[in-house]
């Protein structure tokens, strides 16, 4: 399997490489669910939760685990939903060189907080606009949502902007961040009782704020 799959936009008919996700299975191994070559990509209007996973193999021990399906963002605004092979592929040769060399895998943020959200008792997700170059905005029934995607710590001023926003919306906030928070941004957020999650690769959302924990407590231990 090549590490980059050209993906055409079918909105505007942009052309994207597209770097296939590996995910950590249990036992260890590097797991990827290739796109299949030549395939359309599908633009992604109204989110279905059933939709947004698939079914992957570990080809190291057999076993199958649920991960978010590939997505990829085109400069235009599209969300696109790329179609997988049907008999996923172990991380080895001729996959990407972090899975490779086992340093963090690649894997989708957004798709991960989609799927603790709805796994909170918030159904309904859409993507909201870009704030910045690498948070997303989510909005759910009953509650408002930013994603950073960015492998870089949240600082303060970007929780107190979304406790805005949601009091501006009158809804409660959640934040998730790929890389945590700093030491500032925790502190402010326990002040205003927004929710903060540290995402990670194991599809774990770890709450480090109390409102956060609260959340999860509230769902019956979360997802």
């Amino acid at each position: 399997m090549p590490d980059r799959v050209p993906v055409r936009c079918p909105a505007c008919r942009r052309d994207h490489q597209y770097v296939p996700a590996a995910y950590p299975c249990r036992c260890g191994a590097a797991v990827v669910a290739p796109p299949a070559l030549g395939a359309p990509a599908r633009q992604l209007v109204h989110r279905v939760w059933e939709d947004s996973w698939i079914t992957v193999r570990c080809g190291a021990c057999g076993r199958q685990d649920r991960w978010p399906r590939p997505e990829l963002d085109c400069s235009c605004g599209a969300v696109l939903a790329l179609p997988v092979l049907s008999v996923p592929q172990a991380a080895g040769r001729g996959q990407p060189e972090a899975a490779r060399h086992g340093s963090a895998p690649a894997w989708d943020p957004v798709a991960l907080a989609v799927h603790w959200l709805e796994g909170l008792g918030h159904r309904e997700v859409r993507r909201m606009e870009r704030r910045g170059a690498s948070a997303v905005g989510l909005r759910a029934s009953g509650v408002l949502a930013e994603v950073e995607t960015a492998v870089r710590p949240v600082g303060a001023r970007t929780v107190e902007c979304l406790w805005l926003s949601g009091l501006a919306a009158g809804l409660p906030a959640v934040h998730f961040a790929r890389a945590g928070y700093t030491a500032e941004a925790k502190e402010r957020a326990e002040g205003i009782g927004l929710a903060l999650f540290a995402l990670d690769a194991s599809g774990a959302a770890r709450p480090v704020s109390g409102a956060a924990g609260e959340l999860v407590r509230g769902a019956g231990g979360g997802v």
